[in-house]
């Protein structure tokens, strides 16, 4: 009897997971290093975390998602795997305008 019972709960899908929560990891970064780090944003150490940290974060979420893709028929959990790559995009998409926007706006 115990034997034809089916699990109450399946695998997480622990690239869904960490694709939906990688992007607001990279904003929590950027966030912490504009109000805790120093005021001079031409220094190394910015350029490292804006231009280093922060797209890296937002590339691994990226791969996690499509990571989790082919793993929701064996593990569920597809809101996460779907959520966290719209999160994603939109969050690269930010990212880049952003980008785009303080490269025009500082330059001259």
């Amino acid at each position: 009897m115990l034997a034809d019972m089916k699990p109450l709960f399946r695998k997480t899908n622990h690239p869904a997971i960490a694709g939906f929560l990688l992007p607001f990891v990279a904003a929590g970064v950027a966030s912490a290093y504009v109000l805790y780090g120093s005021r001079d944003y031409t220094s190394l150490v910015s350029k490292a975390v804006f231009l280093g940290v922060v797209p890296l974060i937002l590339a691994s979420g990226l791969y996690a998602s499509f990571r989790s893709l082919p793993l929701i028929a064996e593990k569920g959990d597809k809101d996460y795997a779907y959520s966290g790559l719209v999160l994603n995009v939109f969050f690269i998409l930010f990212y880049i305008s952003s980008l785009i926007y303080a490269l025009l706006q500082f330059s001259s």
